[in-house]
């Protein structure tokens, strides 16, 4: 085992869920603490739990804005974005030891793939959203395309010898002869972790401040 097979496997994931966790964190109290918009009541809002609720879930699972206001981009942004929920959701279910796990890791993987391509295509080929794309929109969907496309073409969704891997970082005693199996998937997850609470990425973690301090900001 050398250097680089520990450091992959045996310090870096360790270094990536810190940066993941510390950086989310630090973003939301940056938000939270973010001047109070103005409110001006542009639009109906829900004033129930459930009403707000279904108004998020919706977005979340459907893009419905996106659909409304920018069609072009709804189709494979809603492939992409249901990939990463499969994604989570074979993570979940690995772990739990459920044997289809690795079913819904691949479907999450070429849904991933496919919506990532798709949309690196859209703004490459098309000039009005050529002219509107800065270029580090291109470096995340090629991050993202080459992170799925290891993923999926090495085996690493579809081995379910991953639940051991992870179930062995909590204790501080990875299965380093199973990260050498798995290198560059795993750095490339390592390096996506780090990357992400530092992009445009995380707005995953800003929905609450999107829809509750923001859209219906007049209800606090």
């Amino acid at each position: 085992m050398d250097f680089g097979h520990y450091l992959i496997g045996g310090v870096m994931p360790y270094v990536a869920v810190a940066f993941f966790v510390l950086g989310l964190g630090y973003k939301i109290v940056y938000w939270f603490k973010a001047p109070m918009h103005l409110h001006w009541e542009l639009f109906p809002y829900p004033h129930t739990v459930p009403e707000q609720l279904k108004e998020m879930f919706t977005e979340v699972f459907t893009l419905r804005s996106l659909y409304l206001f920018n069609r072009k981009f709804w189709l494979p942004s809603l492939m992409m974005h249901w990939g990463f929920y499969f994604v989570v959701s074979w993570l979940v279910v690995l772990l739990l030891g459920f044997s289809f796990a690795p079913y819904v890791g691949m479907t999450g993987g070429v849904l991933v793939l496919a919506g990532s391509f798709s949309l690196f295509l859209l703004r490459l080929l098309d000039a009005g959203v050529r002219k509107i794309s800065a270029p580090v929109e291109y470096l995340n969907l090629l991050f993202i395309f080459l992170l799925a496309f290891n993923s999926l073409f090495s085996g690493f969704l579809a081995d379910f010898r991953v639940r051991y891997y992870f179930l062995s970082l909590p204790t501080f005693r990875p299965e380093l002869s199973f990260a050498a199996d798995y290198l560059i998937p795993l750095f490339l997850l390592e390096l996506f972790l780090i990357y992400v609470p530092f992009t445009r990425m995380a707005h995953f973690a800003a929905k609450f401040f999107t829809y509750h301090k923001i859209k219906w900001g007049e209800l606090h």
